[in-house]
């Protein structure tokens, strides 16, 4: 098992470096103004951006000066971020290291080899940024490798299916970005299988229960998974030595972190909850919000350029996968079911989530990135203890390898603005936008050809599954025969 998570950690650092040295859209978007907060608090000592973004000779944003709303002044009148402040707190000094180091390397390393290259402060700066993302990616391989080994008895497949999962679209094309859904998701992943186990100690409790608080610090969007981490603790504690005690302990540390964002939102903006960018939405009537609760959940499937099975059609084995968890180990399902749906509950409510289901300027599906390894742990239990998998999910899997090596080829392809065309189908017609015109787009107004391709591909999806689903039956009860 140790040799196994030293390739499999190494193979996917090696992997997603080298995706790294190929042409992205890394440090754009949100991703700069995350790092401007991190140069502030290693430098600075503060979260006060006004001088981060006045300062045209910083280095901190690169080419990009512009706070535009990723800050505003704040009720003292000073420059505040208006993303959350977990994530920069915790790379401050990782930050620092590596503004330091890529000074280093600019100073000593000759310009001519540099320019070879193609690398300069900013680069190298975001590359040693991109690997401690990568490094974070990589324990979360390690998670799904031990459970998928539980659930299989088959190291081997195990880690081949870890391998693939994790170097697919979502996990992929974020793995290297400065985004807060990479660290949600291995927080998350780890505290899941932390309350599955028999913890003891006051302070391991303490700490645990300060990740999940800390889940807020990092994202307000993560109050899904927060809830349902704290629900999987109150249940799971009935079975743990002195339970009662470790739960509050646990409770404790969530209510520490809990509370230190409230004070940090507090003392940026007068609010105790919201800020200019975790806001409410509006009100509109029941038909709006059932109509937009249910374009939410299509497009994070099925949109073309924002939504999951486009990219990532292993993810069609969800469902199949979720019926064979429920016949295997039901507790887990049920767990894990709970998770997913109370993270994505939250973001589905217009009212509790004004931004959509658009990550903007991003790769894919970059709002369902936090609940990514659970969903995995669905795909891998479609094949778990299959003897033989049947030749569609071969082909399903070849296809994804496919669509991996491209992307890992040409990265640039991940990134889409909503602009009702995707980049790779783009890629893969040509540029002729054939291939475009035959999925779904949800951008308003949502046409009748991409409500009936969404309904159609639903049908062929459940009765694909059903079908699976015997055969999977038939190979599962041959094996136990055997």
């Amino acid at each position: 098992m140790r040799i196994s998570k030293i390739l499999l950690f190494a193979t996917v650092v090696l992997v997603l470096w080298g995706l790294i040295t190929h042409g992205t859209h890394a440090g754009e978007g949100d991703e700069p103004h995350y790092l401007t907060m991190a140069h502030s608090l290693a430098f600075d000592r503060d979260l006060d951006l006004t001088n981060d973004y006045a300062n045209t000779a910083s280095l901190a944003l690169g080419d990009d000066f512009a706070p535009d709303e990723h800050a505003r002044p704040g009720k003292d009148g000073r420059l505040r971020p208006v993303h959350d402040v977990g994530m920069p707190i915790l790379f401050a000094p990782y930050y620092l290291l590596a503004y330091k180091a890529a000074g280093f390397a600019v100073a000593y390393i000759p310009n001519r080899f540099l320019q070879r290259a193609k690398l300069n402060f900013t680069v190298i700066r975001r590359h040693l940024l991109s690997l401690a993302m990568i490094g974070i990616t990589a324990l979360i391989s390690l998670s799904l490798l031990k459970i998928f080994t539980e659930l299989s008895n088959e190291p081997v497949r195990a880690m081949a299916w870890s391998a693939l999962l994790i170097l697919s679209p979502p996990l992929l094309s974020h793995s290297f970005l400065f985004f807060t859904e990479i660290l949600s998701a291995f927080v998350a992943v780890r505290i899941f299988f932390w309350l599955r186990g028999n913890p003891s100690g006051r302070l391991a409790a303490l700490f645990a229960g300060a990740c999940t608080g800390y889940l807020f610090l990092v994202h307000a969007r993560n109050v899904g998974l927060i809830a349902a981490l704290m629900a999987l603790a109150a249940y799971r504690s009935r079975r743990w030595t002195n339970g009662s005690r470790l739960l509050v302990w646990f409770t404790g540390g969530a209510a520490v972190l809990l509370m230190a964002r409230t004070a940090v939102t507090y003392h940026f903006w007068g609010t105790w909850v919201t800020t200019p960018q975790a806001r409410l939405g509006l009100g509109g009537g029941w038909q709006l919000f059932v109509a937009e609760s249910l374009t939410r959940l299509a497009g994070w499937l099925f949109d073309q350029e924002h939504g999951l099975l486009p990219y990532a059609p292993v993810y069609l084995l969800v469902p199949l996968g979720w019926l064979m968890l429920w016949r295997s180990d039901r507790e887990l399902c049920v767990e894990i079911s709970l998770v997913i749906a109370a993270y994505v509950g939250v973001m589905a409510v217009p009212t509790l989530n004004d931004h959509g289901w658009r990550g903007g300027w991003s790769p894919a599906a970059r709002f369902l990135v936090p609940v990514a390894p659970f969903l995995c742990v669905l795909v891998f239990s479609a094949v778990a203890r299959l003897r033989r998998v049947p030749v569609l999910i071969l082909v399903v899997v070849a296809t994804q390898v496919c669509l991996d090596a491209i992307v890992w080829q040409h990265p640039k392809l991940l990134w889409n603005d909503g602009t009702g065309t995707s980049a790779l189908l783009n890629y893969l017609s040509a540029g002729s936008g054939r291939l475009s015109a035959w999925f779904p787009s949800l951008v308003a107004p949502v046409g009748r050809r991409t409500i009936v391709a969404i309904g159609t591909g639903s049908i062929i999806w459940v009765v694909t599954t059903a079908w699976l689903l015997q055969r999977a039956t038939a190979t599962t009860t041959s094996t136990v025969g055997s």
